[in-house]
């Protein structure tokens, strides 16, 4: 609600998307270590927007999210091919970051992984169900897409205590 009541502030929209992570390659992940509350001061500063409202800043890092993720999208698909997106996690919920993305992506159907089954808020508990299943049933699973340049994974392995 606080990001819809806001303006995108677009200095400072384009300096929190200026950092090298955004041009690496995939596989990639960050997380709190990186992108904080330090970098956005780092950013406001940079962009001179220090003094926009509490509203414009959570528009802008809305909009700021979205974009991102978009923009990792797009590498990953061309613009002619049809797809459906299936959302899970704690972003799904958000309205604002959900329709800046629909509005960036049209032709493309998002829906939640609800419509496989799987309930969007338990992403990381089916995943680790799943991976602890293939290890144990042991099966021989390797993933493996080099032409993206994505390494080969096994799904783990059981460790016991010394």
């Amino acid at each position: 609600r606080v990001a819809a009541s806001g303006k995108i502030n677009n200095d400072l929209l384009a300096a929190l998307k200026d950092h090298s992570f955004f041009k690496q390659s995939f596989p990639k992940t960050t997380g709190p270590e990186l992108f904080n509350p330090g970098y956005l001061k780092q950013a406001q500063q940079k962009s001179g927007s220090t003094a926009i409202s509490h509203a414009d800043c959570m528009a802008t890092l809305n909009r700021f999210s979205a974009d991102t993720i978009v923009d990792a999208i797009k590498k990953c698909f061309s613009e002619n091919e049809s797809m459906v997106i299936y959302t899970s996690g704690g972003g799904m919920h958000n309205p604002v970051l959900m329709q800046s993305i629909s509005s960036q992506l049209p032709g493309v159907v998002i829906k939640t992984t609800n419509e496989l089954d799987i309930n969007p808020d338990a992403k990381e508990a089916v995943l680790f169900a799943i991976l602890a299943n293939e290890c144990v049933s042991g099966g021989v699973y390797s993933f493996n897409n080099e032409t993206a340049g994505i390494p080969s994974v096994t799904m783990g392995k059981i460790s016991f205590p010394d």
